[in-house]
């Protein structure tokens, strides 16, 4: 069942950076690429209607973290717990601000108050999702005696005292914070069209080159801090297939403005993350966090023994079964405006 639940818990985290991901990436896109109030308000009715039930996989989440793994859950708030906090606050505030701005969004002093508050927060969020994912991939120590700096001693690669801020993390949070940007982007190109797409295609394309690159130098540098990161791959070949489909999403991004139709960019991106994704869970299995010491951190060694656990298990699966059921229903029935 350990197997099972390791999948399960990269399920909802994956989900969550999926549906969100739009909702953020669209939020940040409003705070620096929406040059006018008709291109704001493209926005807002892109992402409205639908962007409030995502939330629900991450909280499902950090749940059943907590229940099954809870050696893991203790190691991610001992190391990110502030960091967490900080993200659930702005997660609620970002609710207030969006509510807000939609509220307002026809009085011009209000609504650039609220617009610009509403940017910022979707802005550090996603600067928090990719330092800690960052982090993750990294590694930490899991030994006591043992913490993370908060910025690292130096900023070189053969620095022995590293940091939450450090040049690996740096390179993998610009990495992160590009794709679900991109990911925002396609979603509110899908959602209108006109100049305004043409414009947002343009900077998806350029982008996408950006990461390509990004990409390029995380593998490398993943590599060699962690010269058997790749082992699942070298034993299961078939297994590359997951990162050429990546790639292959992540290239047709490169080409968007060619395209005909609108929905190009939020299919590509959408695959880009989904085998991204995948990919590095592959990776990393069966470790949840990467481990810089001698200690591990994995889907064995993370939970603990319950005698009721068995039947705690399949009735939380039964809930999930129905949480998955009722996120379907209100994206099928609650989708964001189409504009023109």
């Amino acid at each position: 069942m350990e197997v099972i639940w390791y999948g399960i818990l990269s399920i909802l985290l994956g989900t969550y950076v999926l549906l969100d991901g739009y909702d953020i990436g669209a939020g940040v896109a409003f705070l620096f690429f929406a040059d006018n109030d008709e291109e704001k308000n493209k926005i807002i009715k892109s992402i409205s209607s639908v962007w409030d039930a995502n939330e629900v996989w991450l909280l499902a989440f950090i749940g059943l973290a907590m229940v099954f793994f809870p050696h893991y859950a203790q190691i991610l708030f001992n190391n990110f717990g502030g960091y967490i906090l900080l993200f659930l606050l702005f997660l609620l505030l970002k609710t207030l601000a969006f509510n807000l701005l939609y509220l307002y969004r026809k009085n011009p002093f209000y609504k650039s108050i609220f617009g610009y508050l509403y940017g910022f927060l979707n802005l550090m969020l996603l600067i928090f999702i990719s330092l800690i994912f960052a982090n993750i991939l990294r590694g930490l120590y899991f030994e006591q005696e043992e913490r993370i700096r908060f910025v690292s001693q130096s900023f070189s690669p053969l620095a022995q005292k590293i940091g939450f801020f450090d040049w690996f993390t740096l390179l993998t949070t610009g990495m992160i914070f590009i794709a679900i940007l991109i990911h925002g982007l396609g979603w509110i190109v899908l959602k209108n069209s006109g100049a305004f797409n043409r414009k947002l295609k343009k900077l998806i394309q350029a982008l996408a080159f950006i990461e390509l690159i990004l990409v390029g130098l995380f593998l490398i540098s993943w590599y060699i801090i962690h010269p058997g990161v790749f082992h699942n791959y070298w034993t299961y070949p078939f297994l590359f297939i997951l990162p050429v489909l990546a790639f292959i999403a992540l290239i047709g991004l490169m080409g968007i403005r060619t395209y005909p139709g609108e929905n190009k960019a939020s299919i590509l991106s959408t695959n880009f993350i989904i085998f991204s994704w995948i990919s590095i869970m592959v990776a990393i299995y069966p470790n949840f966090i990467l481990p810089l010491g001698h200690k591990k951190l994995t889907a064995f060694n993370a939970g603990f023994d319950n005698p009721d656990r068995f039947y705690i298990e399949w009735w939380i699966l039964v809930l999930g079964i129905l949480l998955l059921i009722y996120s379907i229903i209100v994206h099928k029935f609650m989708k964001g405006e189409k504009n023109t």
